[in-house]
């Protein structure tokens, strides 16, 4: 199945055009205030929903150094990731990834205060993801049990990149699909 992401509002012309190009999900962001693009709202999902898109709600503001990720920082985004998906209208039960969008070079240590954070705030209203590279994905299937999905990202997974087997989502590269909408391609597995 064929997705995108964004980090841009899409307006109601734009989703039905994805849609008439055979797209059927879209990962947009949690990333803070309403009045920031790059978050997705709830009027958004409501859209995307009615007109039979999945969502991929991923949490970052910033995500993007290893330094970012304490426990601490983890039970911050857990709790704000919930409320966010809660106030907006997300369906309780489908998958809100944690973006690690930074090289990561020890998993372990990096990574695992982190996502107990985000678990303990989590408290099961969503199934908790990671998005990252190909090694954050391998180690994170095997080692984090309490994580549900998997989104793989292109960037720092190799050359070429190296694909893993657990990915549920694959993101494969940046294309424009119309003057001001540029997106993201992405291949579910299921």
């Amino acid at each position: 199945m064929q997705g995108i992401d964004t980090a841009q509002r899409l307006t109601l012309p734009q989703i039905d055009l994805l849609h008439a190009r055979g797209f059927r999900f879209a990962a947009r962001y949690y990333a803070g205030n309403d009045g920031n693009p790059k978050t997705l709202i709830g009027d958004e999902i409501a859209a995307l929903l009615a007109r039979g898109f999945g969502i991929l709600p991923v949490f970052q503001t910033s995500a993007n150094f290893p330094a970012y990720f304490t426990y601490q920082r983890g039970l911050e985004d857990g709790a704000a990731a919930r409320q966010d998906g809660l106030r907006r209208g997300q369906p309780l039960g489908t998958p809100t990834c944690f973006a690690v969008d930074s090289d990561i070079t020890d998993p372990a240590i990096q990574l695992t205060d982190y996502f107990n954070g985000v678990f303990e705030r989590i408290d099961g209203a969503y199934v908790i993801g990671v998005y990252g590279e190909f090694e954050v994905i391998e180690f994170a299937r095997f080692n984090f049990p309490a994580l549900g999905f998997f989104w793989q990202t292109r960037a720092w997974s190799g050359t070429p990149p190296q694909v893993s087997q657990f990915a549920d989502v694959y993101q494969m590269g940046q294309k424009e699909i119309a003057p001001g909408l540029t997106v993201d391609f992405n291949f579910a597995r299921s």
